[in-house]
């Protein structure tokens, strides 16, 4: 005969632990709500100070009563980046004009956390709060001042270093905080370090490029005149007239070599103008049969050499006039095209065509090119970049250089382009 297992029914929770796991799912709601949101305010903005003073207004009403956030500075002091408490007339009790010693100022309790990196939690400040020093007694006189009912503090680590101390504290006698608020509290102050540390690398970031933009502005300008020397020395070789016909080759390399130190040196130049807002212009009225006629013919020659199909297609409808800066734009366009032929394999296309709009007039350099993919198109604009690694054939400033023409017009440059289909590149001018 088989035997036949009871199974017991586990035994139904009491009101209070429904409530209390009702609480519990409700908490964790809003904690995840709270910590999505501060995460978008952390990655908001570089600028440190900032953000963590709207972190500390953020927490305060939503998961405290007051807040604090101080970060470590030398000589064991602590600087106060913000603060917050929900009674304004209290806020003064929190403010710290410079930044001060936590020891010498009985915040025992803030010093040992900054020192071993672990946070403190004291669920009921009057019955659980330490008392074996007398500067502990200080630290509980300043936070009876501050109404405090409840208290945490937790550091902020960055690759397992303590950069300050995040304080959370209640002044509510309903409220008294538990462990999956220590948890809350940790996992914000993790994310304020990660903030913290993504500042830090930015800062370091923008240094170094300032760096490197100020050395190739000096050197660029200080480039320009011994290059303007050869080449004026070159041109003398060539009228002097002991140089037999064969030194006229080499004596021309020299001189196509300073012409191309030249333009490196003035892209070098455009592009620090560029960054600084400095680029100048000297629009006129300009017909477009005029530009595009200047185009065709500047850019003949190279497409012959190339063995490339050059086609520059007329204006529909004709007659317009646009106000731009010629000289810019058609060193924009001049970028566009020359990338297009350097890409295009012989016997291969490159053409320009012209689209009017009511407001605006679009110019558009098209090749039959390999394309390019969507990583790679990605990084076009960026100064330096090469399509093709270990391509010296260019600085990788050209497109850089047009957007910034582009926009310095009012107007905008993009590329379209797909993987075996060529590339298309668009300048939309204003009318």
């Amino acid at each position: 005969m088989q035997e036949r297992r009871r199974t017991l029914a586990p035994p139904k929770p009491t009101d209070r632990e429904a409530a209390e796991d009702a609480d519990a799912r409700v908490s964790s709601r809003e904690a995840l709500r709270f910590l999505t949101r501060a995460g978008r305010v952390l990655s908001a903005s570089l600028d440190p100070d900032h953000t963590l003073e709207r972190i500390v207004r953020l927490a305060v009403p939503r998961v405290a009563c007051f807040a604090t956030i101080d970060l470590a500075r030398d000589g064991g002091r602590l600087e106060r980046v913000g603060f917050a408490h929900i009674d304004e007339s209290r806020e003064p009790l929190l403010a710290r004009e410079e930044p001060f010693d936590p020891r010498a100022e009985g915040l025992i309790p803030l010093a040992q956390v900054l020192e071993n990196g672990q946070p403190l939690m004291v669920v009921d400040l009057e019955a659980d709060w330490p008392r074996e020093l007398p500067e502990d007694l200080k630290a509980l006189e300043r936070l009876r001042r501050l109404a405090a009912r409840s208290l945490m503090i937790v550091p902020l680590v960055v690759r397992g270093a303590p950069l300050g101390t995040l304080t959370l504290g209640s002044t509510r006698t309903d409220r008294f905080y538990r462990s999956t608020d220590l948890s809350l509290a940790r996992e914000l102050a993790r994310s304020a370090g990660l903030a913290l540390e993504n500042a830090r690398l930015y800062r370091e970031a923008q240094r170094a490029i300032r760096a490197r933009d100020e050395v190739l502005s000096v050197v660029s300008h200080d480039l320009r005149n011994p290059v303007s020397r050869v080449r004026m020395a070159a041109e003398l070789l060539i009228e002097a007239e002991h140089v037999t016909e064969s030194g006229h080759r080499p004596v021309g390399m020299i001189m196509r070599a300073a012409d191309e130190m030249t333009r490196l040196i003035e892209d070098l130049l455009d592009v620090a103008r560029i960054e600084e807002g400095r680029l100048s212009l000297e629009p006129a009225s300009v017909r477009m049969e005029t530009l595009l006629e200047h185009l065709e013919q500047a850019h003949a020659g190279m497409a012959r050499e190339r063995g490339l199909e050059w086609r520059v297609e007329p204006p529909s409808p004709s007659g317009l006039e646009i106000d731009l800066d010629e000289g810019r734009v058609l060193q924009a366009l001049g970028n566009l095209i020359g990338n297009a032929m350097k890409f295009t394999p012989r016997g291969g296309t490159v053409r320009v065509e012209t689209r009017v709009g009511e407001d605006s007039v679009r110019i558009g350099v098209v090749d039959s090119g390999p394309g390019m993919s969507a990583e790679q198109l990605a990084h076009v604009f960026d100064r330096f970049w090469q399509a093709r690694a270990g391509d010296r054939r260019g600085a990788g400033l050209g497109l850089a250089i047009a957007r910034g023409i582009a926009q310095a017009h009012g107007g905008r440059l993009w590329l379209e382009s797909e993987e075996g289909e060529g590339t298309s590149g668009w300048l939309e001018l204003p009318v």
